[in-house]
C-alpha cells in the first residue's frame, strides 16, 4: 500500500540545454538594456545632437560670415553711430568743457 513515486529524473544534458535556453535571452536583454543606460545619457544626446546639426551649423556660420563681409562698411558705421550714440552725454559734457574754457578770460589783478 505505500506506493511512493520515485521523482523523476531529468538528465543532465536537458538541464544544461535548458539553462543555455534560459541564459541567452537573459544576456541579450542585459546587453540591450546597457545599450539603453548608453544611449539616454544626456551626453550622448548632446553629441547626437550636434551631428545631426552639424552641418546646418556650418551653413549659418558661413551665411553671416559672408554677410558680414559683404556689409563690412554698413556694420562699421551702425557700431560708430552706436557708439556715439551711448556716449552722447560725455561727448557733449566734453564739448562743453572746451567752450567754457574758451570764454573764460582770465582776471588780473
Amino acid at each position: 500500500m505505500d506506493e511512493r513515486k520515485e521523482p523523476k529524473v531529468t538528465e543532465r544534458g536537458v538541464v544544461i540545454v535548458d539553462a543555455a535556453l534560459r541564459k541567452g535571452p537573459r544576456k541579450k536583454l542585459l546587453f540591450d538594456i546597457g545599450i539603453a543606460k548608453e544611449v539616454l545619457t544626456p551626453s550622448y544626446q548632446f553629441r547626437r545632437w550636434m551631428n545631426r546639426n552639424k552641418a546646418e551649423a556650418k551653413q549659418v556660420a558661413s551665411n553671416a560670415t559672408r554677410a558680414a563681409r559683404d556689409n563690412a562698411p554698413v556694420i562699421g558705421a551702425l557700431g560708430v553711430g552706436a557708439l556715439l550714440y551711448l556716449g552722447r552725454r560725455p561727448i557733449s559734457k566734453w564739448i562743453s568743457q572746451l567752450r567754457n574754457r574758451r570764454n573764460k578770460t582770465p582776471t588780473g589783478d
